[in-house]
C-alpha cells in the first residue's frame, strides 16, 4: 500500500513520492506532488494498482442539518474493513456531489470519529438514500452526474412491489413461487378474497412492514388487523376500501394473497435471506428467521417480530432450492436495474415444502445476527473492489 495524504487546513490531496510517478485517485483525479507535509494532515493507505489507488467509494446518504442521515453503523463497518483493504469511503448527501467532486463525512476507524473531507468524484457510488420520499427528490440528479462520468451506483434505488410483481412474474421458473398480486380495486380485493379467503395489502412503496394490514372474511363482513394489533370489523368492500383511501390514492396499494405457510409455536415465520452479487451470480449471504408476535401480520422486529434461529424450526432448510430461488430471482431483476448489488427475500414454507417469495428489498436493513452484519460488510467491500479491477488480498 502507497500513503496518500489529505491537507486538513487546505482541504487538498497529495502524495510524498518523489520522480515522474503519476498516482490517480477517484475519477480523473491526479493526486498531486509535494515535497513537505502541510501543517496538519491526515494519510490514507491506499492500495495501488497501475498507478490508480484504491477505491473511492462514495455511500450516498440522506440529508440533515449540518450532516447526514442514514445506517451510521454499517457506513463505519464499510470504512473499516475498506481501509484494511486499501481503500476509502466518504459519505456524502446529494447536493454535496457536483462535477468538482463531493464533500462530505470520512470516518477515521482509528480515531473512531467523523472528519469533514473534500475528496474526487468517487469510483463507485453506493446509494443508501434513508426513505423513498429522499429518492424521489434527490435521485435524479445524482443520477444523472454518474451517468455523465460514468460512476456505476449500486443499489439504484428502493423496489415498487407492483413493478417488482410483474418483473418476476415475467419469468417462467419464479412464477410459481409468488403469491398472487393485483393492484387494489373493489373489484380485486373482493375476487381475491372470495378465492383465497384472506388477503394482505402493502403500499407499493414501503419499508420495515410499514403501512400493511391482514384481512380475511368473517360471515358477510371484514376483518382487518393491522401491525399496531388493531382490530377493525367492515361491513362490505366498499367501506374498506374507504379506509385505505384516507391515506393515500388506491392505486399506491397492491392486494397480495395470504399463503398459508408452516407455523412456528403457533406463529407465522419467515426466512430472512440477504444475497450479494459475485461474478453475475448472487449467493446467500446469510440467513435469519423473523417470528410474527400475537399481531400475527408481519414478522419484521420493528412492528414487534422477534428473532429465531434455523435450528428452532420444525423443519429444515432446502438450501440448495433456495439458494437457486435466490441466485434465479437476482439474475432476473438484473436485467431491470443496474448494479444491483444485494437484496433481502422474505421466503415463507407451506407445510408441503415449497417456498414463496413475499418479498424482496433492495435496500436491506442491518441484520441484528453480528456474524451477518460482517459476512455483508466483506461481501460489499469485496464487490466495490471487483467492480474497479482490485485483487481482494493485500499485504501492506
Amino acid at each position: 500500500m502507497k500513503q496518500i495524504y489529505y491537507d486538513l487546513n487546505g482541504k487538498s490531496w497529495y502524495h510524498t513520492y518523489q520522480g515522474k510517478e503519476k498516482i490517480y485517485l477517484g475519477k480523473y483525479f491526479s493526486v498531486p506532488y509535494r515535497d513537505t507535509h502541510s501543517e496538519e494532515y491526515q494519510s490514507f493507505p491506499f492500495h495501488m494498482e497501475d498507478s490508480k489507488a484504491g477505491p473511492l467509494v462514495g455511500i450516498l446518504a440522506s440529508p440533515k442539518k449540518e450532516g447526514f442521515v442514514g445506517n451510521i453503523g454499517l457506513f463505519k463497518r464499510l470504512q473499516l474493513t475498506l481501509a484494511k483493504k486499501g481503500g476509502n469511503s466518504i459519505v456524502f448527501t446529494p447536493q454535496q456531489l457536483t462535477d468538482d467532486g463531493m464533500e462530505g463525512f470520512c470516518f477515521l476507524p482509528a480515531h473512531r470519529n467523523w472528519i469533514k473531507i473534500k475528496a474526487p468524484l468517487p469510483d463507485i457510488i453506493y446509494n443508501r438514500l434513508y426513505s423513498i420520499e429522499d429518492e424521489e427528490n434527490h435521485l435524479e440528479q445524482v443520477k444523472n452526474l454518474s451517468d455523465l462520468y460514468q460512476i456505476p451506483m449500486f443499489n439504484p434505488r428502493f423496489f415498487d412491489k407492483w413493478e417488482l410483481y410483474l418483473q418476476m412474474k415475467s419469468h417462467e421458473d419464479l412464477v410459481d413461487h409468488l403469491p398472487r398480486t393485483e393492484l387494489l380495486s373493489e373489484k380485486t380485493l373482493e375476487e381475491m378474497l372470495v378465492i383465497f379467503g384472506a388477503v394482505y395489502i402493502k403500499k407499493r412503496k414501503s419499508k420495515k412492514g410499514i403501512g400493511l394490514s391482514y384481512i380475511y372474511t368473517n360471515g358477510h363482513s371484514f376483518i382487518l388487523k393491522t401491525t399496531s394489533a388493531k382490530t377493525y370489523l367492515f361491513p362490505s368492500i366498499k367501506k374498506l376500501i374507504q379506509y385505505f383511501l384516507k391515506d393515500d390514492k388506491m392505486q399506491s396499494y397492491i392486494v397480495q394473497e395470504a399463503i398459508s405457510t408452516l407455523l412456528f409455536e403457533g406463529k407465522k415465520f419467515d426466512y430472512r435471506i440477504l444475497a450479494h452479487a459475485k461474478d453475475r451470480e448472487f449467493t446467500i449471504t446469510g440467513i435469519g428467521v423473523r417470528v410474527a408476535n400475537t399481531q400475527q401480520v408481519t414478522t419484521h422486529v420493528p412492528a414487534g417480530g422477534r428473532i429465531a434461529t434455523l435450528e428452532e424450526l420444525p423443519i429444515e432448510l432446502n438450501l440448495p432450492a433456495v439458494s437457486n430461488l435466490i441466485n434465479q430471482s437476482g439474475k432476473h431483476l438484473s436485467t431491470f436495474y443496474d448494479n444491483l448489488s444485494e437484496f433481502t427475500a422474505d421466503i415463507g414454507v407451506t407445510e408441503e415444502g415449497k417456498y414463496y417469495l413475499y418479498e424482496l428489498n433492495a435496500k436491506p436493513m442491518d441484520f441484528d445476527e453480528p456474524a451477518i452484519k460482517e459476512a455483508s460488510t466483506e461481501k460489499l467491500t469485496d464487490l466495490f473492489m471487483e467492480k474497479t479491477n482490485k485483487i481482494k488480498d493485500y499485504s501492506v
